[in-house]
């Protein structure tokens, strides 16, 4: 194409992107347009919220087929404690069956990601593959949509074809877990599917040795026994799986939960589990949620505590059984209720700290709120605020999450799935418009377990940054000494927008490292990979999936990258193009050789 100089208008539009953040409508840099794409090229935009919606819509466009290809490093070399490891990721990666797109993109059939390092450290072993579940397999042997999708997503033939169907598919896109010599790709509103630890071929359904039970999950509370002989007739009184467990590093264990549904009790059964490497059971303990609709979507761990936050959403499941609407659209936002933070003694809590005669904590938090991924939970008070004087240290929970800056009335995502027209024509309609989304910000609860009081502020140095997928070192995981939050980065005008870069957040100073990596590329979830012999929290490596549009590529391409967490303004230290662009995932792992 060429290009018409026109100083005057991209100076001035540079201009308002440094002060403003936008030009216009957030997204609406057109990247056909030749002063817009300066101001996209420009990196004194970075951190203003200045991107096309063009560029972002690709995120949610189906994956070009599955993939078994090398990959060679454009600069720099894989660190020693990648070399010969390998990083699992899994994302929703297939939005149409037999010509019908899915309804939300949160609907796609998951995608696994399997990036093999070589031992030289100049390679990668790529491959992608559809989790082929049970109901993936009909689909594609059918050519069209056969299942119910959580977000909405039915089969031809209206509220006819859909009524009274409760079986949705098991997505199997959300996370991916590597731990005692197997691979699960999870959904937390399903249960686990082992893939291939090489192929990532799909092996079937793992139900952790009988612990979740088949069928939908929930329950309606019948008389037992003809209950549960019933709700086993009609495909009912399953239990899934959470999309996130967490690995505890003060004791190794993984941590992990199971959950049904009580509809008419309006509660929801949690089963807690703790496992060694080797899948032993090392303790467990029940749960009754009361007042809960909608399962928790992450938890923490503590060494005395599993924290969860139940976020205030209700259910009107009319919509959902007569076919109208799927499981998830039936959620309804109750902003005027408090958030409530649940304290549940830990199974194995360890001798210093001991709760395993105390009773669970339900403290009412603020209103208005809803509280997305748990990147760190620790007992005692921040590590800003120092050691109190009171003596009451051992009474407080610090809790770090991603959040929403507010929680909105009405029906639950519904702002995702809607947009005004953009000035150019766009790939999908699935992917969001970040105008119509609340900003994330990375949280800061303090709770008493002793008095039930609940305070929210924002991270330090966290109040102007829009960010999501926090994490922390492994080898910090419950820990309050851990210092530093990983995150991908969007920007720092406080409002809503796609994720351009990686931010360092220091919890005691509040001081943060940012990298941008282009107003045109797409950064995933950071998966943190420590050091060998590391004598620093942040000697640490930080590994992203980033997908860059040019004009060369307008569709997208990805990349992996790798940045030292001791530096991460001064970006990669490694960068390993692909061939194809990689639809936007979730959640990732790296398991060292």
């Amino acid at each position: 194409m060429t290009r018409v100089a026109n100083e005057d208008a991209g100076s001035t539009r540079r201009a308002r992107a440094n002060a403003l953040g936008w030009g216009r409508r957030r997204g609406a840099w057109d990247p056909d347009d030749d002063a817009d794409v300066d101001v996209l090229n420009d990196a004194r935009a970075h951190g203003y919220c200045v991107y096309s919606h063009a560029d972002w819509a690709h995120a949610y466009v189906s994956a070009d087929g599955e993939h078994l290809y090398e990959a060679t490093t454009a600069f720099g070399s894989a660190p020693d404690e990648l070399r010969a490891g390998t990083l699992y990721r899994v994302g929703p990666g297939l939005f149409e069956r037999g010509g019908k797109e899915y309804a939300h993109m949160l609907d796609g059939d998951g995608m696994a990601l399997r990036f093999a390092f070589s031992e030289d450290g100049e390679s990668v072993h790529f491959t992608s593959r559809y989790v082929r579940t049970r109901e993936f397999i009909e689909e594609e042997e059918a050519n069209e949509v056969v299942f119910r999708g959580t977000f909405g997503t039915m089969r031809d033939g209206g509220p006819l074809a859909n009524a009274f169907d409760l079986h949705t598919k098991n997505l199997a896109n959300t996370n991916i877990l590597a731990w005692g010599g197997r691979v699960l790709a999870l959904y937390e509103a399903g249960q686990p599917v082992r893939v291939d630890d090489e192929t990532l071929e799909s092996r079937g359904v793992d139900d952790l040795e009988g612990r979740l039970e088949p069928g939908q999950y929930f329950t309606l509370g019948l008389s037992e026994p003809i209950g549960s002989m019933l709700e086993s007739s009609a495909g009912l009184g399953g239990r899934a799986f959470t999309a996130h467990p967490h690995v505890d590093a003060n004791t190794g264990y993984l941590c992990g939960w199971g959950w049904k549904s009580q509809i008419t009790a309006k509660a929801v059964e949690i089963s807690l589990w703790e496992w060694d490497r080797e899948w032993n059971e090392m303790g467990a303990r029940e749960y009754v949620m009361e007042g809960c609709e909608a399962a928790p979507h992450d938890f923490g761990v503590t060494n005395k505590w599993y924290v969860m936050i139940q976020n205030r959403l209700g259910i009107d499941p009319l919509p959902f059984l007569v076919g109208v609407k799927g499981a998830g659209e039936c959620l309804i936002s109750q902003p005027e209720e408090p958030l409530l933070v649940h304290l549940i003694p830990r199974s194995t809590a360890r001798a210093n700290g001991d709760v395993s005669s105390s009773r669970p904590v339900v403290a009412e938090g603020p209103r208005e709120s809803f509280e997305i991924h748990v990147a760190l939970a620790h007992d005692g008070p921040p590590l800003s605020a120092g050691r109190s004087t009171d003596g009451d240290d051992d009474d407080w929970v610090t809790v770090y999450t991603a959040g929403w800056d507010k929680l909105s009335p009405g029906v639950f995502l519904g702002e995702w799935g809607s947009s005004d027209p953009w000035p150019f024509p766009v790939p999908t309609e699935l992917t969001p418009d970040f105008n119509n989304i609340p900003r994330t910000l990375l949280w800061m609860y303090s709770v008493n377990a002793a008095t039930g009081e609940v305070r929210r502020q924002p991270a330090p140095g966290c109040e102007d940054l829009c960010i999501d997928h926090p994490h922390v070192s492994p080898l910090y995981e419950g820990k309050r000494e851990c210092r530093y939050v990983y995150a991908s980065l969007s920007n720092e005008v406080r409002v809503s927008g796609p994720p351009l870069g990686y931010v360092r957040v220091d919890l005691k100073t509040g001081e943060l490292q940012k990298w941008y990596a282009s107003n045109r590329s797409f950064c995933e979830e950071p998966v943190i990979v420590p050091k060998c012999n590391g004598a620093k929290e942040d000697d640490a490596w930080l590994v992203g999936l980033i997908a860059d549009h040019t004009e060369d590529n307008p569709s997208g391409v990805s990349r992996l990258v790798v940045l030292d967490c001791a530096r991460i303004d001064a970006g990669p230290v490694c960068s390993i193009p692909l061939r194809n662009r990689i639809p936007h995932g979730l959640h990732g792992m790296f398991v060292p050789r």
